[in-house]
């Protein structure tokens, strides 16, 4: 799949994600912050920015970004995750602990 073609269908299935989240913001009380929850923002990152850059598989971009996702919140503290849920925002220094991960958790 070429880069302009997964960064249509990225932009069409995030388009269509917040037109549904609009229908239903109203009804669904928003996700409770967890360790699991930051990871998976991050691991959705990772695999978003590595697979637009590479001709890999794509199950061997989801690996190791599962795997560099792990290791960027390794050090962080249930204290940091819970100030998320007051901005719901990721620090952009785990994003980036993330992206520098990633070449070490390729196989």
């Amino acid at each position: 799949m070429s880069v302009l073609s997964f960064r249509a269908v990225a932009l069409a299935a995030t388009a269509f994600a917040a037109l549904a989240g609009v229908a239903t913001a109203q009804s669904i009380p928003p996700a409770q912050v967890s360790r699991e929850l930051v990871r998976r923002v991050l691991l959705d990152a990772c695999v978003y920015a590595e697979a637009a850059k590479e001709d890999a598989k794509k199950e061997k971009v989801v690996d190791a970004c599962q795997c560099a996702s792990a290791k960027a919140l390794k050090g962080v503290k249930d204290e940091e995750i819970t100030k998320i849920a007051e901005s719901r925002q990721v620090p952009d220094a785990w994003y980036s602990a993330t992206t520098e991960a990633f070449p070490a958790c390729r196989r």
